[in-house]
């Protein structure tokens, strides 16, 4: 079920970032690669899932700003020094073999491959993308709509409980654009 309040708290301006002007246009590049818009639907740049990092950073992951400035720094870097231009300057191409490479780092201990930041940022591209809307990601339930969940029901009729009703997807159409809702046959 969509609510109005929960799309109108989705898209206000989040003004509070904790990243510098760099490091979110690093990030926003590497959730682009990471969750990319394409034939199957949105991504990450539509699903708002910057800012739900940047908020969650403000707040319940602000002992992770350390690790993301680092890492973020890093993987800068990192492109330079294999592609000669950052992250954000490379082709899409590019930017793909650059996380690669990063994926594939051994876990040393020190530098862009301590703590497993490629891990750290992809676990929370996947929170911002497919969570709740209520923390700020799942823009419109976009992400929900990718899987065909048909996301939070405030209420289940006796129908629906039944555990051999089976469930078919619904689309209905709207001047807000396809709505999707589960039903109990």
């Amino acid at each position: 079920m969509r609510s109005s309040d929960a799309s109108d708290t989705n898209r206000e301006t989040w003004s509070g970032s904790v990243l510098t002007a760099h490091q979110r246009a690093t990030l926003d590049a590497m959730l682009a690669r990471l969750v990319p818009t394409d034939e199957h639907g949105p991504g990450a740049r539509e699903a708002g899932v910057l800012r739900y990092i940047e908020r969650a950073l403000a707040s319940e992951y602000r002992e992770d700003r350390d690790r993301y400035a680092d890492g973020l720094r890093e993987v800068d870097e990192h492109a330079s020094k294999h592609f000669g231009l950052g992250f954000c300057d490379l082709a899409p191409e590019e930017q793909d073999a650059a996380l690669s490479m990063i994926e594939k780092l051994p876990r040393s201990g020190s530098g862009l491959d301590s703590g497993g930041f490629f891990e750290l940022v992809r676990g929370h591209a996947l929170e911002g993308m497919f969570g709740d809307p209520v923390w700020s990601g799942n823009i419109d339930q976009v992400g929900w709509d990718l899987l065909g969940y048909p996301g939070v029901r405030e209420e289940w009729t006796e129908r629906d409980q039944r555990l051999d009703a089976p469930v078919r997807r619904v689309v209905r159409r709207s001047e807000d654009g396809p709505q999707t809702d589960r039903r109990a046959d």
